[in-house]
């Protein structure tokens, strides 16, 4: 254990010497990173989201971006045109973004946005192309795919919500709505799934009204469409707060006999910390009882820094809702 510590404090001393190297190998990831979310994103649209040409099966609402293009091939349907699904989705799903991107890029950040827009590109060609190279036709006929609504909502919401978490773990997103959910959350400091519910739940409503609207005697797929549709973005939803811990927080508590524990944690995080003199039930000493507000994502280091001065300090950490008051969160370059 010893040595692989002592391996990785080389490594982490000789990048902080070169710090271009470190930059570049920073920006590398974040590329892989999002040409990972862009594939994942275009598989599940084209493999779970769009059923088979000609099965009679419902197409499931992403929301989103690609959910107002779903909305908008829907209604130049209803117009009576007769349109190639996956090329108009993917021309309106570049151009829609357009706007957004450029809120990103003022409001939350010029690398989110140039990562976002190398996102929206990718996943736009990976639409278009899968279907042409024949990519999605055999996923969409299998067995365990054609015919079951409930396995094509699943996968869809697995693919859709790992896609968007990688995103958030790399400090972009796979544009549209993303960027403006991601926006209120650094603003208010909490979970972006619940945000992504809301704006996508008003998308599939509008959906399910363009279906009704084009055939009201065949309301039930309109009421289907809403529910399955529903559960995808609920399992999305739920994936993206499972990984994407940067927003929740945690309160950690510290219970340690060293003096100097508060100084050091204070200079190796960013947030402030309060002390309470404390006496142990067993032994009678005195102790320091230490309570900081930290991100779900630094848990780890405040505890490895705390055993680093004090090997019997003992810690806790406890989930919080919310946190109201002057909360520290690295800003999205």
């Amino acid at each position: 254990m010893k040595k692989t510590e002592k391996i990785k404090k080389k490594m982490n001393d000789y990048m902080y010497d070169h710090l271009f190297l470190r930059k570049s190998l920073s920006n590398a990831w974040t590329f892989i990173l999002s040409v990972v979310a862009a594939f994942l994103f275009a598989f599940a649209f084209t493999c779970f989201v769009t059923p088979a040409e000609g099965s009679g099966e419902m197409t499931l609402v992403t929301g989103g971006v690609s959910g107002l293009s779903q909305n908008i091939i829907q209604i130049v349907r209803l117009c009576g045109a007769s349109v190639d699904t996956y090329t108009l989705q993917s021309i309106l799903y570049f151009a829609i973004n357009i706007p957004i991107l450029i809120f990103g890029f003022i409001c939350v950040g010029k690398k989110f946005t140039v990562y976002t827009i190398i996102n929206v590109v990718l996943t736009s060609v990976f639409i278009s192309l899968f279907p042409q190279v024949g990519f999605s036709q055999p996923i969409q006929e299998a067995d365990v795919i054609s015919g079951s609504m409930l396995t094509r909502t699943l996968f869809a919401g697995l693919c859709i919500g790992t896609s968007a978490a990688i995103a958030f773990k790399g400090n972009f997103s796979c544009g549209g709505m993303d960027v403006i959910t991601y926006y209120f959350s650094l603003r208010r400091s909490t979970s972006v799934g619940q945000y992504m519910i809301l704006i996508n739940g008003i998308i599939i409503t509008l959906y399910a009204i363009i279906l009704f609207a084009g055939n009201p005697s065949d309301y039930p797929t309109a009421i289907f469409s809403i529910l399955f549709s529903i559960t995808e973005i609920i399992v999305s939803s739920m994936i993206i707060d499972a990984i994407n811990t940067r927003n929740k927080k945690v309160q950690i508590e510290l219970i340690s006999s060293s003096d100097y524990l508060s100084d050091v944690l204070l200079a190796y995080f960013p947030h402030g910390a309060t002390v309470l003199e404390g006496k142990g039930a067993y032994s009678g000493s005195s102790r320091k009882v230490i309570y900081m507000i930290v991100s779900a994502n630094e848990i780890k280091q405040v505890a490895d820094v705390a055993r680093k001065v004090d090997p019997n300090v003992f810690v806790s950490a406890i989930p919080l809702e919310q946190v109201y008051g002057n909360f520290f969160i690295k800003p999205v370059e």
